[in-house]
């Protein structure tokens, strides 16, 4: 009897033993999984932060790409504006930085001043810009002119009885503006692939001209309405008449405002120059040669450059 009684504690004791066990086993799966779904879920946590920040930084990239483009895209039209379409932004963009690193190892020679690499980057980088501008302005009013004249010659003509496309054929050929003739060319060999619409379309990529889209428009909105066309014409020849008279006068207008400002900044220049040498040399060694000289140069350089910035801005008309 005590032996049975011994064997039963004894087995008691085993599955007490076992079932203690069992329950650690348990406790430490338990614990296991939370920490493992802990880990877990911080790995997604960090997996959807890092995919948000790559989704970010993506969105960023491409509006930054998607600028970049339209700032390009602007300076190929401008090149093709200005009669430039073999060079490309990114060539234009190098000429831009050419003249500026120009600009400020130049001013530098001459003021050693950091202030004056600034001055001589920003004048000499906006200079190609400039000219481009000048460029297109100059071909704009160009073939504004050979418009003007073409007009007078289509209306004539169609008042004799000659149809619309056999003028505007003649009027091209006989014009003695050869970029009127390349555009008005294409165009005459397109409208009839792709339709008068799109033809016009393309043609105002190739000139900033608004008499060229005015034009345009009426002879779309001429052909598709019924009516007496040339009347319409008429209409047209004398508003772009007008127009290319208005735009010369406002040309000399503003060429007379800055050719006086030219003036003045070189009579000074010439005063400058007869004074250092009756002075033997003093106003050079002084304004290029000394440190305060050098600052109040620059500052006279800033004070030009500013005069002539608002005497632009004032003197321009659109």
């Amino acid at each position: 009897m005590i032996e049975f009684n011994s064997f039963f504690a004894i087995l008691f004791l085993i599955l007490s033993i076992a079932l203690a066990l069992l329950l650690y086993l348990l406790v430490l799966f338990i614990k296991n999984r939370q920490d493992l779904n802990r880990f877990k879920k911080a790995i997604y946590e960090q997996k959807e932060q890092i995919l948000e920040e790559q989704k970010s930084t993506k969105k960023r990239l491409n509006k930054e790409t998607s600028e970049l483009n339209r700032f390009l895209a602007k300076i190929d039209e401008k090149l093709v504006y200005a009669g430039l379409s073999r060079l490309n932004s990114y060539a234009f963009l190098m000429i831009v930085f050419t003249f500026a690193m120009i600009g400020a190892f130049l001013f530098y020679f001459l003021l050693q001043n950091m202030l004056a690499v600034l001055i001589g980057l920003l004048l000499f980088g906006y200079l190609p810009l400039n000219i481009l501008n000048l460029m297109i302005d100059i071909r704009a009013s160009s073939f504004n002119i050979a418009l003007s004249e073409a007009m007078s010659i289509l209306v004539r003509m169609m008042r004799n009885g000659v149809g619309f496309e056999q003028a505007l054929k003649k009027a091209v050929d006989i014009s003695s503006s050869k970029l009127f003739r390349e555009i008005f060319t294409i165009y005459l060999k397109e409208k009839d692939l792709i339709g008068d619409e799109l033809a016009f379309e393309k043609m105002s990529k190739n000139v900033n001209s608004n008499e060229a889209r005015i034009f345009a428009l009426s002879i779309m909105i001429g052909k598709s309405s019924g009516g007496k066309f040339s009347n319409t014409l008429e209409k047209l020849e004398e508003s772009i008449k007008d127009r290319v008279k208005l735009q010369r006068k406002v040309t000399v207008a503003t060429r007379e405002a800055k050719v006086g400002s030219y003036m003045i900044i070189g009579i000074i220049a010439v005063i400058f120059v007869m004074m250092n040498e009756s002075l033997k040399g003093k106003l050079v060694e002084y304004f290029f040669q000394t440190d305060s000289g050098r600052l109040e140069f620059m500052f006279v350089l800033l004070w030009v450059g500013l005069g002539l910035f608002l005497n632009s801005m004032m003197t321009k008309v659109r």
